[in-house]
């Protein structure tokens, strides 16, 4: 199973809001590191952290709300997708996809695909 097939898994079972809350903790994480690190594309970098968070904190905030407004569970990762690109943070958005499955005991084999839609 690839990690898209492994995150939609996730998206649609009990341990959702567990995995959502490990994703956005890891990616303010990730966001604290590239701030560390300095590196040319370090603001770019964090601030695709920053709109991966916002956009995850509303899927939960969905899951709390009724009348939230969330993205259905298909069109989720390709969200990320999109803003973790905007910002040259794919690799962030996937070691977090990576602790984030794992921490809700996913033992899938890292490293298996990509995490393209």
């Amino acid at each position: 199973m690839n990690i898209r097939d492994r995150v939609l898994t996730v998206l649609e079972s009990d341990s959702k809001e567990a995995f959502l809350l490990a994703l956005g903790h890891r990616l303010g994480i990730s966001a604290r590191f590239i701030f560390s690190e300095g590196s040319s594309d370090a603001l770019q970098q964090a601030r695709a952290c920053n709109e991966m968070m916002i956009a995850i904190w509303l899927q939960v905030w969905a899951m709390k709300d009724t009348e939230g407004d969330g993205y259905p569970d298909s069109e989720f990762l390709p969200i990320l997708l999109g803003k973790a690109d905007a910002g040259n943070a794919r690799s962030y958005l996937r070691d977090a996809i990576e602790s984030a499955l794992l921490s809700v005991g996913d033992n899938g084999i890292s490293g298996q695909g990509s995490i393209s839609p």
